[in-house]
């Protein structure tokens, strides 16, 4: 067998191998060398013979490879280079990569430990479980992010105490990861553990908290998140506010929702996009009268929460100022989009003039959810107007029109 020279590099193949591969009739990335080859290219002195070898390697997933990509993955001092080499490992999630894995955990180098304990957990083979939780007690930070995300890979429940000391480890991004991988584990009590980490010195462990607490669904954080709402635009510099509101809108207890009307008020424009829209999930009607003076808020962003969360809420009380919304031709055309879509969760027929007469709106999205709006409220006096919409230039509009025009079938036309 022909070798390339170890001193050069030349990806090029015969003139009709490449020929064929252009036609399709080889795989792209089996048209140069065997596994063989790219093998002992992988030991060459060469970092850029090297680093082609492990890509192509990587692409070709050929467990023929595993024990040879174990050993250059501790061997190979280059760091981009031994990333493909993990890749290439990680891509044939070979099971018989895992006990010289956990060989390299052992490594002097935090880089090759960090890299060997990604790949068992993308492997995902129990016998990696020690060598994860070990790993997430090593001093190099990358070692122990690895190892957060390998035992959330591994589902490893019995990480869960160590994962918890990592919520107060001196390293930022630790932290942060820590907090997802109690939630993605469900670790025991994870909602109380993270609970502290919304008064973190890092605003993006801040972020990962909320985020997380929402996501967990334990209803006993409510109050902590209630407190983050009343911070002050000097305290919560980064948006704190913005992700607590988040997390009580997806819990969903009405406990939240003074301290959500007062963030409707709020300086920061996103803190009122996001109490917009928790309130809209949290379903009290007592606030409609709020929600649609925030209709008049500045903001584009903030009017179309607050117009997704009128339609959440479907009260008849919204709809003058949902109508209004769509017949202004200053109005974003977003907001245009999301009044439509109000009214029709709404359903009420008093909505059905206002919407016939925005059906020529410039933007297809608009004209699409006018059609399917008046679908739902089911007036016939929209039969018209619906076979107009069922003409249009474009092929969403037309199917939306011929949806509703299927929804009001056996209703009689409007005179």
């Amino acid at each position: 067998m022909r070798h390339w020279p170890a001193s050069t590099y030349s990806p090029m193949c015969t003139r009709s191998t490449a020929f064929a591969v252009l036609l399709g009739l080889l795989p792209a990335v089996a048209w140069c060398k065997d596994t063989a080859d790219l093998l002992e290219r992988l030991a060459s002195s060469n970092v850029a013979v090297r680093a082609d070898a492990a890509a192509t390697l990587a692409r070709l997933r050929d467990r023929k490879a595993t024990p040879l990509l174990v050993e250059r993955l501790q061997a190979e001092p280059v760091e981009s280079v031994r990333a493909q080499i993990a890749a290439a490992l990680a891509n044939t999630r070979d099971p018989a990569a895992v006990p010289g894995l956990i060989r390299a955990v052992q490594s002097r180098r935090a880089t090759v430990r960090a890299a060997a304990i990604r790949v068992l957990g993308i492997i995902g083979d129990r016998r990696a479980r020690p060598a994860a939780r070990k790993a997430l007690r090593d001093h190099a930070g990358a070692v122990k992010r690895a190892a957060l995300e390998a035992v959330v890979l591994l589902n490893d429940l019995e990480a869960c105490p160590l994962v918890k000391h990592l919520l107060t480890d001196k390293d930022w991004t630790v932290r942060r990861r820590a907090i997802s991988a109690l939630g993605d584990l469900r670790c025991p009590h994870a909602a109380q553990a993270i609970v502290p980490r919304l008064d973190d010195p890092r605003p993006e462990v801040r972020y990962q908290a909320a985020i997380y607490l929402g996501n967990l669904g334990d209803r006993n954080v409510v109050p902590a998140l209630m407190q983050v709402m009343h911070r002050s635009k000097s305290q919560d510099r980064f948006g704190s506010r913005y992700f607590a509101a988040n997390a009580l809108g997806i819990l969903g207890d009405r406990r939240a929702v003074p301290v959500l009307v007062q963030a409707l008020q709020d300086r920061m424009p996103y803190a009122r996009a996001a109490a917009a829209f928790a309130l809209g999930r949290l379903g009290d009607r007592s606030i409609v009268p709020q929600l649609i003076k925030a209709m008049r808020d500045p903001y584009v962003y903030v009017r179309f929460e607050v117009a997704q969360a009128l339609g959440e809420l479907r009260d008849r009380r919204a709809i003058p100022a949902l109508c209004t919304a769509l017949s202004n031709p200053r109005e974003h055309e977003d907001i245009h989009e999301q009044a439509a879509k109000a009214l029709g969760k709404i359903r009420d027929s008093s909505a059905v003039p206002a919407l016939i007469a925005a059906r020529k709106d410039a933007d297809e999205a608009v004209r699409k959810n006018i059609a399917l709006a008046l679908g739902f409220i089911g007036d016939a006096r929209a039969i018209p107007a619906l076979r107009e919409l069922a003409a249009d230039r474009e092929p969403s509009v037309r199917s939306a029109a011929a949806a509703a025009l299927h929804m009001l079938r056996g209703k009689p036309p409007a005179p």
